[in-house]
């Protein structure tokens, strides 16, 4: 399916891209729209379920095209993503029931693979953190996850927040687009219109493990996770993701 409206002008403006095609074998072809699972069941076919706390299954209830959706369940810190080959752009609807009151970092999309430079795993985030007027603040973060447990492995976790309105809408289905790479390692739209301040290009603006002008080094996308996880301690969470779409 070719990607419509502005997601081929995102792609190709913030990420150098030259056209939108779909991504591989690995990952996703074409639209995910749900239908085709039993309500109950897990997504399968392209995806992997990777839950810590958390579930995924379709549902009914809410819903864009057709009558189903994936429904995403997380019961506090923890995490509920599905997962599947690797892409550089996408475009996705997004229904959230209430975005975190406290200060909770959460994650919404993920890019994860090996770092050309030196072979260790980076991903690439796109999520909020901060509680403001009208919801979550949103955030990009880059994090290299090896560190945690390898210590020859450089640490990161750095971070580039949004502006202070520009907040994750929750209550009603969304429609957010992406874009890794290129010109821009992060760049994002909502509704079809650009959020500017999420846009990150080489930099971040701090890190916890490294000077706050560390590079945000791409990695070679192999891996996308879509879902939520939330890195503290987070009341229940509930959302749901329909008309899933992936290209390069």
């Amino acid at each position: 399916m070719t990607p419509t409206r502005s997601a081929c002008a995102l792609a190709v403006l913030a990420a150098g891209l030259t056209a939108c095609v779909i991504q591989g074998p690995d990952a996703l072809q074409g639209a995910e729209t749900f239908e085709n699972y039993a309500v109950g069941d897990a997504p399968a076919g392209p995806w992997t379920v990777d839950t810590a706390n958390g579930a995924v299954v379709v549902d009914d209830t809410h819903a864009v095209s057709g009558t189903k959706a994936a429904r995403f369940d997380i019961a506090g810190k923890g995490g509920a993503f599905l997962s599947t080959g690797g892409a550089r752009s996408g475009r996705m609807r997004v229904f959230l029931e209430a975005a975190p009151e406290g200060d909770v970092h959460w994650t919404l999309i993920e890019a994860r693979g090996h770092r050309p430079s030196d072979g260790h795993i980076a991903e690439v985030r796109i999520g909020g953190q901060h509680p403001v007027a009208g919801g979550s603040r949103l955030m990009a973060n880059y994090e290299t996850p090896e560190s945690y447990t390898d210590t020859s492995a450089p640490g990161s976790d750095c971070w580039h927040h949004a502006a202070e309105t520009d907040v994750m809408p929750t209550g009603r289905w969304v429609e957010i687009e992406w874009s890794f790479g290129g010109n821009a390692v992060v760049a994002m739209s909502i509704d079809g219109k650009p959020v500017p301040a999420m846009t990150v290009k080489g930099t971040g603006q701090g890190c916890l493990y490294q000077p706050s002008d560390y590079a945000w080094e791409l990695p070679q996308i192999e891996t996308i996770n879509l879902g939520w996880e939330s890195y503290q301690t987070d009341g229940p969470r509930r959302l749901w993701i329909d008309d899933i779409e992936l290209w390069n």
